[in-house]
């Protein structure tokens, strides 16, 4: 018998093709075990500079005003998180990071969050939060990168708010509305 003449394009090309069809197939079904949680926190923001502060500039550049809207100042933060706006709703966690005014003209900042719950429904597990944005919007909008524990893997959105603010001890409560999806 003899042998058929082999195309070299043809089998590449044909290769290519099924190769092709089997990387761009989706791996499974579109929900894999994902579970979806959306929830609100509040943050009560003590920034005044006492020693209750839950956020304090921490370093900044040689001869410039360490604040919010200065450029290359960064800040560390330990808020107390609830589950309503008022201080005396019940405790859920805390918000730790840093945060940084990374724009020249002082308007973004970037934002390296942890959530860390305390809270009995979530207790140990943590969101992990990460972005840059314009920090005068009434409404800021950063990534969920990962998670721990109830949040394991987590990605998602999360949204800030300010809900009041009194200027006159420094003291905000902002908004939080998470919605992730997990394992």
């Amino acid at each position: 018998m003899a042998a058929l003449p082999i195309n070299t394009k043809a089998v590449v090309l044909l290769v290519l093709g099924i190769s092709m069809v089997m990387f761009t197939l989706p791996a499974g079904k579109a929900d894999d075990g994902l579970k979806q949680t959306i929830l609100s926190v509040y943050f009560h923001d003590h920034s005044s500079g006492s020693p209750d502060s839950t956020v304090r500039a921490v370093v900044g550049f040689p001869g410039k005003l360490w604040n919010l809207t200065q450029f290359g100042t960064l800040f560390v933060s330990d808020d107390p998180l609830t589950e309503g706006p008022d201080p005396e709703s019940a405790p859920v966690g805390r918000g730790q990071g840093i945060f940084v005014t990374t724009s020249l003209d002082g308007v973004n900042t970037h934002v390296s969050l942890s959530i860390v719950f305390t809270n009995e429904a979530y207790n140990g597990s943590t969101i992990q939060v990460q972005g840059n944005s314009d920090q005068m919007k009434a409404v800021r909008e950063y990534g969920v990168v990962s998670g721990t524990g109830k949040f394991r893997y987590a990605s998602g959105y999360v949204t800030f708010e300010n809900f009041s603010f009194n200027s006159s001890i420094s003291y905000a409560v902002i908004r939080c509305n998470i919605s992730i999806h997990h394992y």
